[in-house]
């Protein structure tokens, strides 16, 4: 198990989705942290529309990290940007 899949590992209980890999953004914030304690690489960050039959990809909700995949606080900025609003977030990791 990689490192970046031991991190969504240990979030999955809050996690929500078919796979439980769509995170609220406290959760998602906590998960940056985590990748920045571990050396985990963030190559993007999407945010999505849940219902009960539906995910929904939000066009202007997604960050792309892959020139800087170390960039933690803009990831965490992105983030803040989405807060109060239902989105959930799906992390893509450097492996």
């Amino acid at each position: 198990m990689s490192a970046a899949d031991a991190i969504v590992a240990e979030f999955r209980a809050f996690g929500a989705g078919l796979r439980r890999d769509k995170f609220c953004a406290r959760s998602a914030l906590d998960i940056v942290d985590r990748c920045e304690a571990n050396g985990v690489g963030i190559l993007g960050i999407e945010g999505f529309y849940l219902t009960d039959t539906t995910t929904t990809p939000q066009l202007d909700h997604i960050l792309d990290l892959s020139t800087g995949m170390k960039a933690y606080d803009t990831a965490r900025q992105f983030l803040r940007h989405g807060e109060g609003l239902p989105l959930f977030y799906e992390f893509t990791f450097q492996e």
